[in-house]
């Protein structure tokens, strides 16, 4: 499907989507570029942000399934693994980022933050986290030279 940015006039091409129950992901080209958004809706929200690479989808998968990691564990060979938190991309000049919380319960928040600034954070609980990996499980699948990435041990 293509669609041309009222704002900007940038045309914009879909890429790749995914649903699960409540949510919904679509990947957007700009067409005359290497550039990608990401939109993620649900009843209660719709967020539309650039992607830092189109590679930050698999990596968004890869971490939501793997869960939260203790960063605390000294002998640990691979850092990114046991990292709680990946940068996805910006809205504006302010990054998005997935970062898990350090409670007793399953909870990951999509954070857009601007150094010094307000912040947005939106909490994904067990239930919403499971969906989204389910949509973000057909979108890397429609991604052209897409290889899921396997979940981490």
């Amino acid at each position: 499907m293509n669609r041309e940015m009222a704002e900007t006039g940038t045309e914009m091409y879909e890429l790749a989507s995914g649903t699960s129950a409540r949510w919904g992901v679509v990947i957007n080209e700009v067409l005359d570029r290497e550039e990608w958004e990401i939109e993620i809706e649900s009843p209660q929200v719709y967020l539309v942000f650039q992607l830092a690479e189109l590679s930050a989808v698999g990596a968004a998968l890869a971490f939501l399934r793997t869960g939260p990691r203790s960063t605390q564990r000294p002998n640990s060979l691979d850092k990114q693994r046991d990292k709680a938190e990946i940068t996805l991309g910006r809205f504006g000049s302010a990054s998005v980022s997935l970062v898990w919380d350090n409670e007793d319960f399953l909870r990951c928040f999509l954070i857009v933050s601007q150094e010094g600034c307000s912040t947005l954070r939106l909490s994904f609980y067990e239930e919403d986290i499971g969906m989204l990996i389910e949509a973000l499980e057909q979108v890397v699948q429609d991604l052209p030279n897409a290889n899921p990435p396997a979940a981490l041990p």
